[in-house]
């Protein structure tokens, strides 16, 4: 009895059989007993199969060779052997031992043959499909068969044990268990590897015939047993490297590594070769993409260093590869130990991680095609936020690499302000034609389509405003001085480990992370110290001051004065004035205000501006005050700012001109009063002036307290607020363009209140048609008194030289003027000044509803304060509908 000394390990005890048939270079036998051995685990005809493959492998070690082929050979003949190919195996084992000529080691095939009167069947153990074969085929194939060779009858079969009728010992009950088992699952092998001459002459022969291929019945696949895993490893790792093996070649048709179909493989170890093999098809899809984007300079640097990514995970890969060809070729030359033999299965293990992480970057050489830059680094970044910790860091590896040239980009702007880029990019775009004095606003800006996904917005402006700082104090400002924090955190970053650094560019998005806080630092750095200088060096709120002052009226003393200095010579024709004029009264006017004690600066910068000369117009339609601004404070006050200060002055100048003449008219009323309330028919006249300019005064005064005190006051506190808390000059400058955008929509000069424009100046022209007016009946008083007192003082003259005081043709020619006077120019006036009283309600009537239809809450109490005692709105019955009517109203108008 046979104990066996090892643990009764089925897959133990077989794979030494494997290897040990490997060593003797026979690698067919290897396939065909891995083959059988799978098929008899199948079936639950044998318990104990691990004591049979144990007693098979020690009576393998026997020292006489004729034993193994009494057993392996002659043990089993008419199981194991049903083929030409089976009875030839039989013929060059015992050619090899009556010889000795030929190499020991030659290859068991379990084939099967049955025959016929008429032909010989020849068919696979698993039923594939069959052939028939000629008489003649048979009688030749067997002259070249030993006669003492002869297949068994069908006799043998009905020995259990002992002799058959042939004289061949029969094996025990056992072994033909095992017999039958191998018979019911085997399948037709051939031996690719026999040396013997004889063996390879039948086998080619009966290919030829097609005779010994198994071809799978659907797609016509050889299905048998002719390659072992050693040989398919092999060149499996060609494959690997993109290159064709002996068996394993690239299909342009399926674009993929196959087994040539002529091959005999089983169809599952085909299937995992092929599985296997899209690995090879992964790396030259890669190997591809390197070697047609790493020589293209308009790939930019960001995608060379894609290349160099690539490039060095497929090192890592070759690594792998050496790894497994030396484990091959080990395990061919010492043999291995049962844990460390390579195997397809084993292989598919090994090659996990690869595989997975050849996928990865096969799909960012395609979805990266026609990118580059920043756009190709967020392709890269889409695939970092991913669960499986290996991916993960093999994105991480690539995009380290990838974002290095992104990162040098980022530290010279944001340390020197300077833009390298050749390839366009970074996502800081410039446009070279822009000129200095444009810097700020222009030439530098954010490339929406470069901005890698892993730096936000936010972060993107402040770099963007840390390099346009840094440029705009260089050149703008002329400014050489260190900055100060700069310093500091540059050495800091110089110091830093490279690739730490450009990792930490896809990683920012970490709360408080060094990316970020850096770029904080220099942000606050840099801001300030521009800041600085506009505010120390060019004395930016001294000019913001002076537009306050000056452009919008907001020095008193100095608008009324320049007023009453200019009133005669802007009452005349637009085109009798003259800036040189104009000038000298301009410096009249600062020498006797407060405006004298303003920097010279600021004083050399105000000027008159003449505007376009119109027909009909007077010096008030075209004069304007100008402010020059140049240099930095420039970038803020541009030249659209300017026209818009000029528009927000032609209007508050305009309104201060109708409280100049406003008041005008009311002091020549009570001047006038006492002179011609005498006169018949005037006091009507009077009464109905002292009305209407009651009326415009109270109307001009609130649109006045309006503008200066709700508009430009609270907009100006608030633009200090910000100017003083601003952080950069992008701060400064929103909060000035915010300013300015309040004054004019709220002082009606947006486009969306034209019609309220048109009304004030419908009022305004009423209020010049009352002057006008006012003058002439004053005039024609004045005249009637004038004559009153010369007739007087010729009838005293007359008196004292004893004569009548008046004669008849005089008293006729006075009663003549005084009926003149009472019956037309009294009517006249008063007909006229009643058109203008009814005018003037209609227009503040219709100016009050377009104000009360309005969104803005301030115009809506303008309206309120206007008709504060209710006067128009008993008028006007659209006056009196709620407020909340109104703007329903309104709505459904506009819908």
């Amino acid at each position: 009895r046979v104990e066996p000394s090892t643990v009764n390990d089925e897959f133990q005890i077989s794979e030494r059989i494997k290897r040990k048939l490997a060593r003797n270079r026979r690698e067919a036998d290897a396939a065909v007993f891995s083959e059988l051995q799978r098929k008899l685990s199948s079936q639950p005809l044998l318990k104990n199969r691990w004591s049979i493959l144990y007693l098979l492998l020690n009576l393998s070690k026997t020292s006489k060779q004729h034993e193994d082929v009494a057993f392996l050979s002659g043990g089993l003949p008419g199981y194991v052997e049903s083929t030409p190919a089976g009875m030839a195996s039989k013929i060059m084992r015992r050619t090899d031992l009556q010889q000795s000529s030929v190499d020991q080691t030659t290859t068991i095939l379990p084939l099967s043959m049955t025959s016929t009167s008429s032909g010989t069947k020849i068919s696979s153990g698993i039923g594939s499909g069959s052939s028939e074969t000629d008489r003649s085929t048979l009688t030749s194939f067997n002259a070249t068969i030993n006669p003492t060779l002869v297949m068994p009858t069908p006799d043998a079969r009905q020995h259990p044990t002992g002799i058959n009728s042939t004289g061949i010992q029969t094996t025990s009950n056992t072994s033909r268990k095992v017999v039958n088992t191998l018979i019911a699952s085997r399948s037709e092998q051939l031996d690719r590897f026999n040396a013997a001459a004889i063996t390879n002459k039948l086998n080619q022969g009966f290919r030829e015939s097609g005779r010994l291929s198994v071809r799978d019945p659907h797609n016509s696949v050889n299905t048998s047993f002719e390659l072992s895993e050693d040989i398919l490893i092999r060149d499996l790792i060609y494959a690997f490297q993109g290159i064709n093996g002996k068996f394993i070649k690239l299909d342009q048709s399926a674009d993929g590594f196959r087994i040539d179909f002529n091959v005999g493989v089983p169809k599952h170890t085909r299937d995992l070769v092929h599985k296997l093999a899209e690995i090879g098809w992964l790396y030259r899809k890669i190997r591809r993409y390197i070697d047609q984007h790493s020589s293209d300079q308009a790939y930019g640097l960001v995608g060379q260093s894609f290349c160099t990514a690539l490039q060095d995970e497929l090192t890592e890969f070759y690594r792998l590869i050496a790894v497994l060809d030396a484990q091959r070729e080990q395990q061919l030359s010492v043999g291995l130990s049962n844990t460390s033999y390579l195997s397809l299965h084993r292989l598919s293990v090994w090659t996990y991680e690869p595989l997975q992480r050849l996928t990865i970057l096969a799909s960012l050489t395609d979805i990266s095609d026609g990118k580059k830059g920043g756009a190709l680094a967020s392709t890269v970044h889409s695939y970092y936020q991913h669960g499986n910790p290996g991916i993960r860091n093999l994105i991480k590896r690539v995009l380290g690499k990838v974002v290095k040239p992104l990162n040098f980009m980022l530290h010279k702007w944001i340390y020197d302000g300077q833009l390298v880029d050749v390839h366009h990019e970074f996502f800081i775009s410039s446009e070279s034609t822009v000129e200095e004095n444009r810097l700020w606003r222009n030439k530098y800006g954010i490339s929406k389509s470069m901005l890698p996904s892993f730096i936000s917005s936010e972060l993107a402006k402040k770099i963007l405003l840390i390099g346009k700082s840094i440029n705009f104090i260089r050149q703008v400002c002329m400014d050489r001085s260190e900055i100060l924090g700069i310093k500091t955190t540059k050495e800091i970053a110089n110091n830093d480990d490279e690739a730490a650094s450009a990792q930490l560019m896809f990683t920012q998005k970490v709360v408080g992370s060094q990316l970020e806080m850096t770029i904080d630092s220099v942000y606050i750095a840099t801001s300030k110290h521009l800041l600085k200088i506009l505010n120390e060096q060019y004395k930016f709120m001294d000019h913001l001051r002076a537009l306050r002052r000056y452009l919008l009226l907001g020095q008193g003393d100095f608008v009324r004065h320049l007023m009453d200095c200019l009133a005669q010579d802007l009452d005349k024709p637009a085109s009798n004035l003259f800036v040189h004029n104009l000038t000298g009264v301009l410096e009249t006017a600062i020498r006797a205000t407060n405006a004298q004690y303003d920097d010279a600066d600021i004083l050399k910068r105000l000027d008159i501006r003449l505007l376009e000369v119109s027909p009909g117009d007077s010096g008030w339609d075209i004069f304007s005050l100008d402010y020059h601004v140049d240099g930095p404070i420039g970038t803020v006050f541009t030249a659209g700012c300017m026209i818009n200060y000029l528009r927000m002055f032609n209007f508050l100048w305009r309104l201060k001109r109708m409280e100049f003449v406003l008041g005008e008219i009311w002091r020549n009323q009570l001047k006038c009063f006492d002179m011609f309330k005498h006169l018949p028919g005037v006091l009507p006249l009077l009464h109905s002036s002292h009305i209407l300019t009651a009326e415009l005064i109270h109307f001009v005064n609130q649109m006045q307290y309006y503008i200066m005190f709700e508009v430009l006051e609270c907009a100006w506190d608030e633009l200090v607020q910000k100017v003083e808390t601003a952080n950069d000059l992008d701060n400064i400058i929103d909060a000035h363009d915010k300013f300015q955008e309040h004054i004019i929509c709220r002082s009606l000069l947006d486009s969306s209140s034209r019609e309220l424009q048109l009304q004030l100046r419908s009022i305004f022209s009423l209020i010049l048609q009352f002057k006008n007016l006012q003058e002439q009946l004053f005039s024609a008083a004045q005249f009637q008194v004038d004559s009153d007192r010369k007739l007087e003082q010729e009838v005293e003259k007359r008196s004292k030289q004893g004569q009548w005081g008046m004669t008849g043709t005089d008293t006729e020619i006075e009663k003549q003027r005084v009926e003149e006077f009472v019956s037309t120019t009294v009517p006249t006036s008063l007909r006229k000044l009643n058109k203008l009283l009814e005018s003037s309600k209609t227009s503040i009537q219709t100016f009050l509803l377009s104000l009360i239809a309005k969104a803005d809450v301030s115009l809506r109490c303008l309206c309120f304060r206007l008709d504060f005692n209710e006067f128009y709105r008993e008028q006007e019955p659209r006056l009196k509908s709620p407020l909340r009517l109104q703007r329903k109203k309104r709505i459904q108008a506009l819908s």
